[in-house]
């Protein structure tokens, strides 16, 4: 039994002044470097942990945009479809953030606290799912928990000459949390505080054998606070049965701000497999937009001979050929007099539709190498103008005609429109060397649909104008050539996005390999370049998987890896250093857990399942009344099935925009085996979709997102067939909203 011999008061804290009130912990490897003192005696690492708390300027981080999450047979065979759509819950959370620099000092957009509560759970004894994943990638992100480090352990000894342990036993307790702002110079940068709670400490010794033999073991100073309340406090651990997240906290996006910052400059390696596209500076050329709309119009009905006199700069990698009907309407105009109108008035401009001339002309579709789109929207905004004679509304009888001009704005859908860059012959990439623009200018382009003359000579005519502006940069063209990366003085990348992939599921599908171009900011000699780099995806970032855990060293219920990249810390720290992929998340597929203890000396019983308790399960919850879903479940393993038997399309949703009509998208299906049509189509109420985009019965997601955080939105669509009860199919989905 462990022996509390030391309470300190909270009252000392305040003779070093005001602390802030906010604090977090950096995660590295253990007794590293100059962190030697980090001993398996004082608690480092603690059972179940897979690094120790590092000290300002010496934390880990990861250096790649673009990290790729997977699940394996292993994970499907025992979570099914609900197991994969919580654990997109959690990543969803994550890539719900933008780049750590746009959000305000205060981080006051972010809560302190989003753990919530749900009875029904709690009383069956469910760790939520998602949020034990969320805890888990908030420490893969270089986060250790805040609270367990404000106060800690560094040295332990016991004084010669004084009786045995536990008495004549020294300690030296230091912080490992910070509140790290722009602040006062008498105020430290460690702080007792996590999302505004106050914590003090207890030392608690043991005296051996086994290890830790001594921890200090931090408490809340007011008993009525919300404790523990940040994600990266139950970091591969468990949160409490029946809770959940429902976000991240102010202070763990403090941490990740901290660590991802532009202005965490630190000498580091690019992350392994990254080989660098190497930059010719010397070659600056202007950088001119062009306009999408008339590259996608004159593509989709020229031959690669013709477009390529058009365009002589343009890469066509494939080009494939369909004939189609095209039937363009008959639109004539005419003046004529109007019925009931006095002798002499004008004549009226009419146009009219006559009918429809169609025939099968060639369409083609297009690839292209070397053409980087910067805005793109599958409809266009045009005007319709109409010009004609007639009288000034209000004149008096007699009037000469004048010339009216109405103007009307609309929307051609299915008209792409939008701008893009040619790379230059001989690069694979292009580096803007500031985002102000040299010239600028619009142009204004017209089609006349058609025109009528009067006796006088006069044309009445209907017009669409589009309009499209241009824009001149600086740039320089990045070389093909690649030579592998080497250390150097990099900016913190500010946002880390996590991308889902296919991998070794039920039906046999491998992971393709998938080449990923990135960019991070170099600084050498005390100027900063853009450094752009191809990393070969070949294996998940991020693989779950399953197995049985159960008295496994580390705890039961999750197991992780984390490769911390120590070949750049400076000499006599512990740090600073990387964290590389990849990581492999395994979670136990023997849940639920029973105990059975024998706990009374002396006095024989029997152990059964009469007094056993139930220790660890997994679930999924949330706020609404809605049963739990336990791990592993029949529907969600029996929906993985039926994935198999039938197949849906699209496979992926086309991004979307605030505020402009987003292209209107039908699943199809084909396979089916025992489903019976007609199927009806609904989206997941814990999951929607962007605000302002439904899903039909019919299965076609329309309308137009608005005021939706520019991001990804994760989704999970159901088919349900018309047998009683329904047979249904579950597909995870997600829609990028600019």
């Amino acid at each position: 039994m462990l022996k509390s011999i030391k309470n300190i008061s909270w009252l000392v804290l305040l003779a070093f002044g005001m602390q802030a009130a906010w604090g977090f912990s950096l995660l590295g490897p253990t007794g590293n470097g100059g962190d030697a003192w980090q001993t398996a005696v004082i608690g480092y690492p603690l059972p179940g942990d897979i690094g120790s708390p590092k000290n300002i300027g010496e934390g880990y981080r990861r250096n790649t945009p673009v990290l790729y999450y997977a699940y394996d047979a292993n994970f499907n065979d025992y979570f099914g479809t609900s197991g994969m759509t919580a654990v997109d819950g959690a990543f969803a959370i994550l890539n719900s953030l933008t780049n750590v620099d746009s959000y305000s000092s205060s981080l006051s957009e972010f809560p302190l606290g989003s753990q919530h509560a749900n009875y029904r759970a709690q009383s069956l004894g469910l760790t939520d799912l998602k949020s034990l994943v969320l805890g888990v990638m908030v420490e893969e992100l270089g986060l250790a928990d805040p609270v367990q480090y404000t106060w800690t352990l560094h040295n332990r000894a016991h004084i010669t000459g004084d009786p045995p342990c536990p008495l004549g036993m020294e300690y030296i307790v230091v912080q490992r949390n910070f509140g790290i702002t722009a602040s006062s110079l008498s105020q430290l940068q460690y702080s007792p505080y996590v999302n505004d709670v106050l914590y003090s400490y207890d030392i608690f010794e043991d005296c051996g054998p086994g290890n830790p033999e001594a921890i200090t073991e931090p408490f809340s100073v007011d008993p009525l606070a919300q404790v523990d309340t940040a994600v990266a406090a139950f970091a591969g651990t468990f949160i409490d049965d029946g809770y959940f997240y429902t976000g991240l906290t102010r202070d763990d996006v403090a941490a990740l701000r901290y660590l991802l910052t532009s202005n965490n400059i630190v000498t580091e390696s690019p992350a392994a497999g990254s080989d660098v596209l190497t930059t010719n500076i010397g070659s600056t050329f202007v950088l001119s937009n062009l306009d999408l709309s008339v590259l996608s119009a004159t593509a989709l009905t020229n031959t690669p001979d013709i477009l390529a006199t058009l365009y002589p700069t343009l890469v066509i990698v494939s080009v494939t050929t369909n004939f189609t009907e095209v039937c363009t309407p008959n639109v004539i105009s005419y003046l004529t007099n109007q019925i009931g109108s006095p002798a002499g008035s004008p004549q009226l401009f009419v146009v009219v539709t006559n009918g429809y001339n169609c025939s099968y002309q060639p369409v083609y579709t297009y690839s292209f190498g070397n053409v980087i789109t910067n805005t793109f929207s599958t409809n266009s905004r045009v005007q319709l103008v109409t010009t004609s004679l007639g009288n000034q509304i209000g004149a008096p009888a007699g009037s000469p005609p004048i010339t009216n001009i109405v103007t009307k704005s609309f929307v051609e859908t299915n008209v792409p429109s939008g701008d893009y860059f040619i790379i230059p012959a001989g690069a694979c990439g292009l580096d803007i060397i500031s985002n102000s623009e040299i010239t600028s200018g619009v142009t204004i382009s017209s089609n006349v649909v058609t025109s009528a003359t009067n006796a006088n000579g006069f044309v009445s005519t209907y017009i669409i104008i589009s309009s499209f502006t241009n824009h001149q940069y600086l740039a320089h063209p990045v070389i093909c050539g690649v030579v592998a990366s080497t250390p150097g003085l990099y900016e913190g990348i500010e946002h880390i996005q996590f991308v889902k992939a296919d991998y070794d599921s039920l039906i046999g599908q491998f992971f393709q390999p998938i080449t990923n171009d990135y960019t991070m900011t170099f600084v050498t000699n005390s100027q900063a370049s853009v450094q752009h780099f191809q990393r070969v995806v070949v294996a998940p970032d991020v693989l779950f998987t399953a197995r049985d855990t159960v008295g496994f060293a580390g705890g039961y219920g999750v197991l992780r890896s984390i490769d911390f990249n120590q070949a750049n810390i400076l000499p006599g720290l512990a740090g600073p250093g990387t964290i590389d992929p990849p990581v492999t998340v395994t979670l136990d597929s023997s849940a639920p857990f029973y105990e059975n203890l024998s706990a009374i000396v002396g006095t024989p019983f029997v152990l059964s399942e009469n007094n056993s308790l139930q220790f660890f399960a997994y679930g999924s919850f949330d706020a609404s009344t809605n049963p739990p879903t336990v791990y592993p479940n029949g529907t969600s393993i029996t929906n993985l099935q039926n994935q198999i038997l039938i197949q849906i399309s699209p496979t992926s949703l086309p991004d979307g925009t605030n505020n402009v009509p987003y292209p209107a998208t039908t699943f199809t299906t084909s396979g089916g085996g025992a489903f019976s049509p007609p199927f009806t189509w609904s989206v997941l109420n814990s999951t929607p979709l962007p605000a302002g985009l439904t899903l039909s019965s019919g299965g076609t997601i329309s309308g137009t997102p608005t005021n939706n955080v520019p991001g990804t939105y994760d989704f999970v669509i159901q088919m349900s067939d018309s047998l009683t009860p329904p047979r249904t199919v579950q597909w995870n989905y997600s829609i990028t909203i600019y």
